[in-house]
């Protein structure tokens, strides 16, 4: 049963009948909580990525992150982000805000998984504000256990 609701959810959500919308993401995430036991400070994540926004609650992502750390690393990062299908409800009567839960990973030294949960702003037709939270897990010590607030950009 598990998996024919799996399967109808993720039919509806990516609707094969309309054309989707690729768009480039950027956001930043600063690291507001981590464990005692990490070994190097990591301050922030900046996040470049594609995004491809299925027609009806479905987005994937893919791309590049900088981690702000003791020095400088690179990872690539893929994820995807569940919505609703329409909009919670309307700033002003006219910008939408729609929630999401997502998870994705990071392909560091060692994988960093991460579940997501957000709110998009839809500043305009075209253009989207997200603020959201994240909780890294990893068996890499530097990487465990860190939750981050961040904000994005897509456009």
């Amino acid at each position: 049963m598990k998996k024919f609701v799996t399967a109808a959810l993720l039919t509806s959500a990516t609707s094969a009948f309309a054309a989707g919308q690729f768009s480039p993401l950027i956001s930043y995430e600063r690291v507001f909580n981590e464990p005692s036991t990490v070994s190097s400070e990591t301050s922030g994540m900046l996040n470049a990525a594609i995004e491809y926004t299925f027609p009806r609650s479905l987005s994937v992502y893919g791309g590049v992150q900088l981690l702000q750390a003791d020095g400088t690393e690179t990872s690539a990062q893929i994820g995807a982000r569940f919505y609703t299908t329409s909009p919670l409800f309307f700033i002003n009567g006219q910008m939408p805000v729609w929630p999401y839960i997502g998870a994705g990973v990071n392909l560091l030294n060692h994988a960093a998984y991460y579940p997501e949960v957000g709110i998009r702003f839809g500043i305009s037709p075209k253009i989207r504000l997200d603020a959201f939270m994240k909780t890294y897990n990893s068996n890499d010590l530097n990487y465990d256990k860190h939750a981050t607030l961040g904000i994005g950009l897509s456009f």
